[in-house]
């Protein structure tokens, strides 16, 4: 418990309410597919200063990836974001060992193919 403690305290406050926001951006979007608010999340995730580096950042990049080939698709998936989001606030916030990470990344790569179509369409 005291890792984890230490962990937050130690996490980037500006991931740490880009997350938030993202998260709350999620709980706002409705039933229905919504093109502008996957791309105000999106562009949100763009703001990351760290996307694409080791851990967090391979988690917001694949967030917009896959925010991407949900609007190009015209679909969304609701919990391949959630799970994504979960994903990043873990890595921001816990000691996540390389190993933890190469398979959570692996899961996240996963999603990505599921919807692999929906940018090619």
């Amino acid at each position: 418990m005291a890792d984890d403690d230490a962990a937050l305290r130690a996490a980037d406050p500006v991931a740490l309410r880009l997350i938030t926001e993202a998260e709350a951006q999620l709980d706002a979007l409705g039933k229905t597919f919504d093109a502008d608010a996957l791309l105000a999340l999106r562009t949100l995730i763009s703001s990351y200063p760290q996307m694409g580096s080791p851990g967090a950042g391979d988690v917001a990049a694949s967030l917009f990836m896959l925010l991407g080939r949900f609007i190009a698709s015209g679909c969304a998936d609701r919990e391949a974001v959630a799970v994504h989001l979960r994903a990043w606030r873990l890595l921001l916030t816990s000691e996540a060992d390389a190993e933890a990470q190469a398979r959570l990344m692996s899961g996240l790569r996963a999603i990505l193919l599921l919807y692999a179509d929906a940018q090619a369409a």
